[in-house]
């Protein structure tokens, strides 16, 4: 919970200052299915954004954009190892096989999740954040407000959240996730068409279960769906969200987290020993994470450089 509440510091206009600071660059592949676009700002460095439907053929294309991202020889001096490994999703869905070849490299690369902001190209070709026509207004202590124009909210259903569900980490704290989309639905007497149906509502079952999705869970995103969107409220997005288990057990013999507390101790705390020592944990706690997903990223790095991988 409180890595999620940290993380929505950065929402809305917040963010959108962030931006003003940060330069951003992005380059996509081409438009033929999904569109797999590298963010790269000039704080964190780069990362990848999965947007489109998800069609034949993407996760063959998704490994090699994820490949080229990490073991690019010009990474940027400020880039953040774990922002390379952040896949930001915004997706109506699509091909659910396809969706889950993808689900199980991302799980392998021990990858973070997110759907929070839309991005849109604009005219003359720069992908951006998509605006709308409302303002998100800040409080300047006293002084006058300060407003920005809000930004438009991902979305990620159907065979994205397949995608969204296998991240190490998980985020989705302005975005949203839908359910709808996950089963196709053929008539009884439709012959093959039912069997293949019934055949990948089983592979989508079995592929949850090994995420660790609940049997409760799974059970009721799989029945017999009623026409329309099924969009899960704030509640059932924030316990979806969090870490893996793998993850979580790795982490355990790592010096503990900073608090939000402590972060902002770390800073502005009036005795310099209480600063350096916060900071020194902080230091321990990040080196030995990075070791942690090391370990359980294993030699994925290599063999995504020597070419196509199927991590399942």
């Amino acid at each position: 919970m409180g890595a999620n509440r940290m993380r929505s510091i950065q929402d809305r206009g917040l963010a959108r200052r962030a931006m003003l600071l940060c330069t951003t660059w992005l380059c996509t592949t081409a438009a033929s299915a999904a569109e797999f676009v590298v963010l790269e700002d000039e704080c964190r460095g780069r990362q990848l954004l999965l947007t489109g439907v998800i069609e034949p053929g993407d996760a063959a294309r998704f490994a090699a954009r994820l490949a080229a991202l990490v073991n690019a020889p010009d990474l940027p001096a400020v880039q953040d190892p774990e922002t390379l490994w952040t896949i930001k999703l915004d997706s109506p869905g699509g091909d659910v096989g396809e969706a889950i070849r993808i689900g199980r490299l991302v799980r392998a690369a021990v990858a973070t999740t997110e759907t929070s902001y839309r991005y849109a190209r604009r005219a003359d070709g720069v992908w951006d954040f998509e605006p709308v026509d409302t303002n998100i207004c800040l409080e300047s202590g006293g002084g006058p407000r300060e407003c920005f124009a809000d930004i438009a909210k991902a979305e990620c259903a159907g065979a994205c959240l397949l995608i969204w569900l296998a991240g190490a980490e998980r985020y989705a704290n302005e975005g949203r996730l839908g359910v709808h989309g996950l089963v196709r639905q053929a008539p009884p007497a439709a012959g093959d068409a039912a069997a293949d149906a019934a055949a990948e509502t089983e592979a989508v079952r079995a592929y949850l279960a090994g995420l660790g999705v609940a049997g409760e869970r799974i059970a009721e995103w799989l029945a017999p769906q009623v026409s329309g969107p099924r969009w899960l409220d704030w509640p059932a997005r924030h316990a979806l969200g969090g870490r893996s288990t793998d993850l979580v057990a790795g982490l355990e013999r790592c010096p503990a987290a900073l608090t939000p507390a402590e972060s902002l101790d770390s800073v502005i705390h009036v005795d310099p020993r209480v600063r350096d020592r916060l900071m020194d944990r902080a230091a321990a706690h990040r080196a030995c994470r990075l070791a942690v997903v090391a370990e359980l990223r294993g030699d994925l790095p290599r063999r995504l450089a020597a070419g196509p991988t199927d991590a399942g």
